[in-house]
């Protein structure tokens, strides 16, 4: 019988063994199918948060179609932040938070001017008032030109153009902080005051620790003690107060980049959406979303307007204010002798600088003769005391007149120095409905 071929007949050399990969070679196998799976996960939850975002943005933003080259992807913008404290409990309409930020999409950076809602403004035709003044003065004029009249009015302080502005009511920030989980920030001193009028309750102890929400916003609004308190505090200064809520918005950042914050992200969102107004086309925030979302907070850049305390006012020097400015103008692009466009969200024309920041100060320019003019030192005042009303009234009946509905609330407060003051804070009734005035 013929016998049939085999493997060793053919010569064909046989298979070699198959070795087994290495316990450290399994363990690099399976992370990398974990990263791609993570990975796979996370554009999942991405499409998700962009489906909660644009809803919200939707809301948010102005309908209205922004040009390719007008995009925050492409062209330096400014935007005005500012914080609103509104109460039910009083109908009060306060800005406690007012920010300037110019963002540089080429360089990936910010720059940001916090102005104390103390300090003294003197623009021509308007009454010559502390900064938090103008914002309700403009909205008991006409809500529908609010925003402009606002951003013009900073706009001409500054010498920049302000693109943009976007509000957030407390209670929004409140939902902000809580939805991240608080925040871990240094608490530089004691803080107590109570007040039963508008239901304020601060108490927190110097130390760095976490604070949710509601200690968050007491951490930036605290100004001074009350007699409420079984210890009294000392006071603080409007330029601790500016440096706290800059201290907030570095540590908000930090914490949206983590993983735990970016799990968040889309209840973040949800939370604060209704509390939030602005004049940003829907397509203009979903730009800087993009742009800016993962900024180094290292490219964030500060800057204090410090002055001094002038009862009732802060007096911002000269050549503070021209430092911000040049701050502000070099984060556009913008040479220094640039002046804004009298159109509010309109950039000027001017000469462009190199794409980096200036490695010194640049030389401050004359200050115009528009800007700030220094009152006489009132001999009762002492830093943080309240002499006159919260928006530098000298005599409440100034403010008779106003277009719209105003009523005006005395509360009596009790300074440091033991002396009673009033301070007039503006309340906002519609006519036409007893449904609660937003903003």
């Amino acid at each position: 019988m013929k016998r049939g071929l085999s493997m060793s007949d053919l010569n064909i050399p046989a298979r070699p063994k198959r070795r087994s990969l290495p316990l450290y070679g399994k363990i690099l196998i399976g992370l990398g199918l974990a990263i791609v799976s993570l990975i796979v996960a996370a554009g999942v939850y991405a499409n998700y948060i962009i489906q909660k975002a644009n809803d919200v943005i939707d809301d948010v933003g102005v309908k209205e179609s922004v040009p390719p080259e007008q995009s925050a992807k492409i062209k330096p913008l400014t935007i005005m932040l500012m914080g609103i404290d509104h109460r039910k409990e009083t109908g009060s309409l306060n800005t406690d938070v007012i920010m300037v930020v110019s963002l540089n999409p080429e360089r990936k950076s910010a720059t940001v001017v916090s102005i104390p809602r103390d300090v003294q403004l003197t623009p021509d035709n308007l009454p010559h008032r502390k900064a938090n003044y103008y914002y309700p003065h403009f909205y008991l004029q006409d809500k529908e030109t609010v925003f402009a009249k606002t951003k013009e009015l900073f706009s001409d302080y500054l010498e920049v153009p302000i693109d943009y502005i976007l509000t957030i009511d407390f209670n929004g920030f409140v939902k902000a902080i809580d939805e991240l989980g608080g925040l871990t920030l240094d608490v530089d001193m004691d803080m107590c005051y109570k007040d039963s009028y508008d239901g304020t309750d601060i108490n927190l102890k110097k130390g760095t620790q976490l604070l949710n929400g509601k200690q968050t916003l007491d951490f930036v609004r605290y100004r001074k003690s009350s007699n409420s308190c079984s210890v009294r505090t000392a006071e603080s200064s409007d330029v601790e107060r500016n440096m706290r809520q800059q201290q907030v918005l570095d540590k908000m950042f930090g914490k949206l980049k983590s993983f735990s914050g970016i799990t968040k992200v889309g209840q973040l969102i949800e939370a604060v959406g209704e509390e939030m107004k602005s004049d940003i086309p829907a397509s203009q925030i979903r730009d800087f979303i993009e742009k800016y979302y993962n900024i180094d907070r290292n490219n964030i850049n500060y800057v204090h307007l410090e002055g001094d305390w002038i009862s009732p006012y802060i007096i911002v020097k000269d050549e503070e204010l021209e430092e911000a400015k040049a701050a502000l103008k070099a984060e556009l692009g913008l040479e220094a002798s640039v002046r804004p466009s009298s159109s509010p969200g309109a950039t000027p024309v001017g000469t462009a600088r190199p794409s980096s920041r200036p490695t010194s100060t640049p030389a401050p320019t004359p200050k115009p003769t528009s800007t700030v003019t220094t009152p006489k030192p009132s001999p009762s005042g002492k830093p943080g005391s309240v002499t006159e009303d919260t928006y530098g009234n000298k005599n409440s009946s100034a403010n008779k007149g106003t277009v719209g509905t105003k009523e005006t609330s005395k509360v009596k407060e009790t300074s440091n120095n033991g002396t009673n003051s009033s301070r007039e804070t503006i309340s906002i009734k519609e006519e036409t409905s007893n449904k609660e005035t937003r903003r």
